[in-house]
């Protein structure tokens, strides 16, 4: 069993890798253990040995190519999308923790430009209506890919043994057991319990807390910007 969790970033990677881990018993592969995104480089890497057992997540975009690769493995293709409003103030708030634990490490990134800044800073509204749109699109790609088995943030918040029941029975289906198991070792205080960098890599909010902060500006942005993708992924506009 090999599982490849392709999602874009604050959509609940980290939840449900953990989530499918204890499902399956498996190891969870970090940092320069995971392989590049492009397909030669995975297609490389996995020439050299995806070990069985193991799962991790990447943050990259669709690519027919990349699948044909990942099915080659052979590895499950698993993918979570979240409402856009929730994603955007969530990568909003942990830019603004990363700004404070990293000080300025790593290599300057867009987001990086919005640290420190309000919520309703000219420089935040302008990476939501630019930048921000490489998450979306991520999201919507894989979506509709029907290359991979799509979990939804907001049913795992809601009914998360129907979920992943069903997520499951795509993936390779198990006992009950080990469901209702697993969503108890992964809930959000347990996961930040786990280690000092998860405490502030796993939120704690609720389905459509985020969304509290945003104004008319941005909802005015998500409406010029993303009303389609927004529909696309099943979500309303607001």
């Amino acid at each position: 069993m090999r599982i490849v969790i392709a999602s874009p970033p604050k959509a609940g990677n980290r939840w449900l890798k953990c989530l499918l881990r204890h499902i399956y018993d498996l190891e969870s592969l970090h940092g320069d253990k995971k392989p590049p995104t492009q397909p030669r480089e995975f297609q490389e890497w996995a020439e050299r040995g995806f070990p069985d057992g193991t799962i991790f997540h990447q943050h990259c975009q669709f690519s027919p190519a990349l699948c044909d690769v990942i099915d080659a493995v052979p590895a499950h293709l698993v993918t979570i999308i979240r409402d856009p409003y929730d994603v955007f103030v969530s990568l909003y708030y942990w830019v603004q923790e990363q700004a404070t634990h990293r000080q300025g490490r790593g290599k300057p990134r867009p987001k990086n430009g919005i640290a420190g800044k309000p919520l309703d800073h000219p420089d935040v509204l302008a990476f939501l209506a630019g930048d921000f749109s490489t998450n979306v699109m991520r999201a919507e790609g894989w979506r509709h890919s029907g290359r991979t088995v799509v979990v939804r943030y907001e049913e795992l918040h809601r009914d998360p043994v129907a979920e992943l029941t069903r997520a499951t029975e795509a993936i390779a289906p198990v006992e009950p057991e080990r469901i209702a198991r697993a969503t108890e070792v992964c809930r959000a205080e347990n996961m930040r319990q786990s280690g000092q960098k998860k405490q502030w890599q796993v939120s704690a909010t609720q389905v459509g807390e985020t969304r509290e902060g945003l104004g008319a500006a941005h909802l005015a942005v998500f409406r010029d910007r993303y009303a389609d993708v927004i529909r696309s992924l099943d979500y309303e506009v607001r």
